[in-house]
C-alpha cells in the first residue's frame, strides 16, 4: 500500500509539472501576413550596343511608371523581437516607352516593352516591441519601430518587346510596320531588400505595419532573339539590351497570428 501511494505521488508530480510547462507563455508565434503598397522604380538605365541598335537623340533610358504591390508572407515571431519569414510578392506590369529619332537621320519610332517583377525572399525583421524606450503603449497594444532585410530571387518577365511606328514596308502598307519583336523573355536575378518603418501590435492577435523599402533586383539582359521587319529571326547574341530594376517602395502589411 505504501509503495502504491509513493507511485501515485510521483505520477501526480509529473502531471502537475507537465501542466505547468503547458501553461508557460510561448516564446514564438507563427503568423500570416498580407501586404500592399506602391513601387516607385528608378529609370531602367538601358544600354543598347551599337551596332545593331541605332543611336538616338533621346537616348534609350526611360522611366517605368509607378505600380502597385501585392504580397503574402508566412513567418515566425521569436521572443517578440525578431520576425523570420518567407515572402512572395508581385509588382504589377511596368511599361517602358521611349520615343526616338536616330542621330543618323530618318523617321521616328517608339521602343517599348512591359515588365513584370515577382520575387521570393527570405526576410528578417528586428522589432522594437520589447526594447526599452523603443515602444509606446496605445489602446491595448504597442507601437514600435522595425528594421529588416531580405534576400532571394526575382523573376523579371519581359513581354511585348518591340519597336513600333516604323514606315510601312512591303505587305504592311498602308499601315506602319514594327521590328525587333519578342513576346516573352524571363530573367532570374538575385534580389535584396532593406526596410524601415513602424508596426502596431494589438495584444497577441494581430499587427499592422508600414514604412519604406529599398528593392534591388540588379542588372539583367533583354531579349536575345528578335524578329525584324522583314520577318526574319535574328540572334543578337551579346548585343542584347542591358538594364536594371531598382525601386523605392512604400508598403503596408497586416499580420495575423495563428
Amino acid at each position: 500500500m505504501k509503495r502504491f501511494l509513493v507511485t501515485l505521488s510521483l505520477l501526480a508530480n509529473i502531471v502537475s509539472g507537465a501542466a505547468g510547462c503547458c501553461c508557460r507563455p510561448q516564446d514564438y508565434s507563427f503568423y500570416i501576413k498580407v501586404g500592399s503598397g506602391i513601387s516607385f522604380p528608378e529609370p531602367a538605365n538601358v544600354f543598347a550596343p551599337y551596332p545593331p541598335w541605332n543611336p538616338a537623340i533621346q537616348g534609350y533610358d526611360s522611366k517605368l511608371g509607378n505600380r502597385s504591390i501585392a504580397s503574402l508572407s508566412v513567418g515566425c515571431e521569436l521572443l517578440d523581437v525578431v520576425d523570420l519569414e518567407v515572402n512572395i510578392s508581385n509588382r504589377s506590369t511596368f511599361k517602358y516607352r521611349k520615343f526616338q529619332i536616330p542621330t543618323t537621320g530618318g523617321g521616328s519610332y517608339t521602343r517599348k516593352f512591359d515588365l513584370n517583377v515577382t520575387s521570393i525572399l527570405f526576410c528578417a525583421n528586428l522589432l522594437g516591441r520589447e526594447i526599452p524606450s523603443c515602444n509606446w503603449d496605445i489602446d491595448c497594444g504597442k507601437i514600435y519601430p522595425l528594421i529588416g532585410a531580405g534576400l532571394g530571387i526575382s523573376n523579371l518577365l519581359i513581354t511585348n518587346f518591340r519597336t513600333t511606328g516604323l514606315p510601312s514596308t512591303g505587305d504592311s502598307a498602308p499601315y506602319p510596320s514594327f521590328s525587333a519583336e519578342n513576346q516573352y523573355t524571363l530573367r532570374k536575378k538575385f534580389t535584396y531588400t532593406l526596410l524601415a518603418g513602424f508596426e502596431y501590435s494589438h495584444n497577441t492577435y494581430w499587427a499592422i505595419g508600414t514604412g519604406y523599402r529599398w528593392f534591388n533586383a540588379g542588372h539583367f539582359k533583354g531579349p536575345r532573339y528578335q524578329r525584324v521587319a522583314s520577318g526574319s529571326a535574328v540572334d543578337v547574341a551579346d548585343a542584347t539590351w542591358k538594364m536594371r530594376f531598382r525601386s523605392h517602395e512604400w508598403f503596408i502589411e497586416f499580420k495575423i497570428f495563428i
